[in-house]
């Protein structure tokens, strides 16, 4: 029984120690705030952010002291809430009160700081009510607008603050000229003045207690100043081209408000005139007309119910076609703006430029801008009208003091994307091997986007596919490498700088080889043969003796031999010199071997077979004549073979000259006309020293004794026929 109460107080102080290391005290509530609501029934409304949660158990109570009235509030705060709202019975409203927030748990209490405040100041009050918003009698520029708190708070009307929102219903207006918020005085009426003559105006209200929150915007109301006669001038841009008539050119001129001008009305048109007469009457800021030729100005001039203002001259400009600006580029920037760059004529002066933006439309394009720029301007942008994936034409124009240059214009998009559509191909014509195709051109408003070219897709039943590109300025294309009697399909895919678009598929069939491809087929291939059958005759022709060398072998003819064009050192360079002789010999020789003989005997012994032979090949003496006779009366020139019975080194003084077995004739005509006389016959013994001259080719003993018939059958070899061998 003893062990109890120990027990007990052992659990009591482990609990208060684990509370210790997982409870806190209760933290202060941050950011609190008090608004008053003056719509019935009026009360105060506060709120704060709750601390961290403690773990245990924490309360809440919301405490109000009236320190005037010495009066004090206390209000329990529900677990879980962290607002409270009091009715208008229990504060003041132009009295100050003080409020505040305390936690409270099992390990402490907090409180937020005091709070003061005025429930007036802290109230928010509801949108006031604009009644009207008129000019007055005479009054230029001003607008007088009547308004009013709502039925609950209209008794709200000391120091009160109020801004009034002011904004021109035309957007056209700069922004300089547009009256945002000016802050007026607490009245039940406020003129406000300084605005633009004959401009319809919206007004909005909204309005607070001192410091308090600022009420919501009223709702708007529309009011218009009086109206004046328009005021400056405009600022133009006229345009001639040459008219069908020979009197008269079209001109077309826009125009624009400038910043000095005022309309000064709600209504305003436009009268374009020459001289006195009328030629435009327009309420658009565009105008086309005929103008005569010749016309030097034309006028412009604004007017409205009020009146019209001073005309705007206008130049008409003759010159026309003068230089263009050196480069143009148009570059995007955002969805809604186009930078614009150029560079100024080469070797001109312009006094200035003009930027001019049209929207490209299906048919045709429409005006959207203009502006005039300074000479020393090079870029300039566009932003008034540009939205995306739509085309617009840029165009520049440089003026000079006389004219007006040539455009140079750029095609731009401030966003693209793929074409909302893509062409479908038309088979114009298809052979067995070739298709021609066509397509449409994607309307202008459909491309959304730089056209890049055009892909042609086609493919046979087995999936060999082939491509063929298109430039984007065509649209037309030519399939090739078909195969006959084969089906095929084709799409077209259609490109821009954003993207890409297939088209339809279409169905092609080639058909077999027809007469007509026959033809197409053998014509080339006739006048191919017959052009190479013409060019080997020409060449045989022309090239008969080339080709005569290339297909026979070369036989030596002795018709054309050139032995009659032989110089003497030519003929003596292989003729040995004889001893003892102060010049050498002249041997006149068609054709020379050496053989070496390496013994005398094999000379000696066989000296009747190298002079004489059978009766067949006997030959007569050589006559006396040269063989170089121009008159061609001489004997042939024979040939001859050069024996000598030693080596080539030790030669001896006398060769021995040895018929030919040569058959061939030398034809006399070939003997050429030589102004050289020889003394010495051919083929005879040269004189030696000691010896009498003896002819060394004679005729064989036993063939001396042939008839005439034998010796004339010799006179068709006349070459054979100089051969005569007489003994050494």
């Amino acid at each position: 029984m003893m062990a109890s109460p120990r027990l007990s107080a052992f659990v009591l102080l482990f609990f208060t120690q684990l509370k210790g290391h997982l409870a806190d005290p209760p933290s202060g509530p941050q950011n609190l705030t008090c608004q008053t609501n003056l719509t019935k029934p009026a009360t105060l409304h506060c709120r704060w952010t709750p601390g961290s949660d403690t773990l245990i158990p924490t309360s809440y109570t919301f405490h109000t002291e009236i320190r005037s009235q010495m009066v004090r509030y206390n209000y329990s705060i529900p677990p879980g809430v962290n607002n409270i709202i009091i009715p208008r019975t229990e504060f003041p409203l132009y009295n100050k009160i003080q409020v505040y927030v305390k936690a409270q748990n099992a390990l402490g209490q907090v409180t937020t700081p005091p709070l003061l405040l005025d429930p007036m100041e802290a109230a928010k009050l509801d949108p006031p009510r604009i009644e009207k918003v008129k000019p007055e009698p005479r009054r230029y520029g001003c607008l007088m607008h009547s308004w009013s708190l709502c039925a609950d708070q209209d008794w709200v009307m000391v120091r009160l603050e109020m801004e009034l929102l002011l904004e021109p219903v035309d957007s056209t207006v700069s922004d300089e000229e547009k009256v945002r918020v000016r802050p007026v005085r607490n009245k039940k009426d406020v003129e406000l003045c300084g605005l633009l003559h004959g401009t319809e105006y919206q007004a909005r209200i909204r309005v607070r207690y001192r410091q308090s929150p600022w009420s919501e915007w009223s709702d708007q109301a529309r009011g218009s100043t009086l109206e004046k006669a328009p005021m400056g001038h405009l600022d133009t841009w006229l345009k001639v081209s040459e008219g069908q008539s020979s009197a008269h050119n079209t001109a077309e001129l826009v125009w624009k408000p400038s910043k000095q001008f005022r309309a000064n009305g709600r209504t305003v048109y436009y009268v374009v005139s020459l001289a006195a007469s009328k030629i435009c009457v327009t309420r658009e800021s565009h105008c086309t007309f005929k103008i005569p030729k010749g016309a030097q100005k034309v006028y412009l001039t604004a007017v409205n119910p009020a009146g019209r203002s001073r005309p705007t001259e206008v130049p008409v400009y003759t010159h026309r076609a003068l230089l263009p600006v050196s480069s143009l580029r148009v570059l995007p920037h955002g969805d809604t703006e186009l930078l614009v760059e150029w560079s100024s004529p080469p070797a001109s002066s312009p006094i200035g430029y003009v930027l001019e933006c049209r929207q490209q439309r299906d048919r045709g394009s429409s005006f959207v801008s203009f502006h005039l720029l300074d000479r020393n301007q090079s870029g300039a942008s566009v932003s008034g009208g540009i939205e995306p994936y739509t085309p617009y034409e840029i165009s520049v124009y440089p003026k000079y003091k006389d004219g007006v240059g040539l455009p140079r214009t750029e095609t731009a998009y401030s966003r693209q994307k793929a074409p909302s559509t893509a062409p479908t191909p038309k088979l114009i014509k298809i052979w067995y091997s070739q298709a021609e195709l066509s397509w449409d051109e994607i309307p202008v408003t459909q491309r959304n986007g730089i056209i890049q070219g055009y892909q042609v897709f086609y493919w046979d039943e087995h999936g060999d596919t082939k491509v063929i590109e298109v430039k984007a300025t065509e649209r037309r294309g030519v399939l090739k490498d078909l195969k006959p009697l084969t089906p095929y399909k084709a799409f077209i895919m259609v490109s821009t700088w954003g993207g890409s678009l297939n088209g339809s598929t279409v169905t092609l069939n080639t058909g077999s080889l027809d007469a007509f491809g026959i033809v197409l087929i053998g014509i080339p291939a006739c006048v191919g043969i017959t052009l190479v059958f013409i060019f080997i005759l020409l060449t045989s022709l022309t090239k008969h003796e080339w080709l005569k060398r290339f297909l026979w072998p070369k036989i030596p003819d002795p018709a054309n031999s050139s032995i009659r064009k032989w110089s003497t050192a030519e003929l003596l360079q292989d003729t040995p010199p004889e001893k003892n002789s102060p010049e050498p010999g002249l041997v006149f020789l068609s054709h020379l071997s050496v053989v070496d003989l390496t013994e005398k005997k094999f000379l000696q012994n066989d000296k009747d077979h190298w002079l004489c032979h059978d009766s067949e090949s006997h030959l007569h003496s050589s006559q006396s004549s040269s063989p170089f006779d121009s008159d061609g009366t001489g004997e042939p020139v024979p040939y001859a073979t050069l024996v000598f019975s030693g080596p080539y080194q030790c030669q001896p003084p006398h060769p021995t000259y040895l018929r030919s077995e040569s058959t061939q004739p030398l034809l006399e005509e070939e003997e050429p006309q030589s102004p050289m006389t020889f003394d010495s016959q051919p083929y005879e013994n040269i004189l030696v020293q000691g010896e009498d001259a003896e002819h060394v080719f004679s005729e064989c003993e036993e063939n001396a004794g042939l008839d005439k018939e034998e010796r004339q059958l010799w006179v068709d070899f006349p070459l054979l026929n100089s051969l005569a061998m007489n003994e050494v």
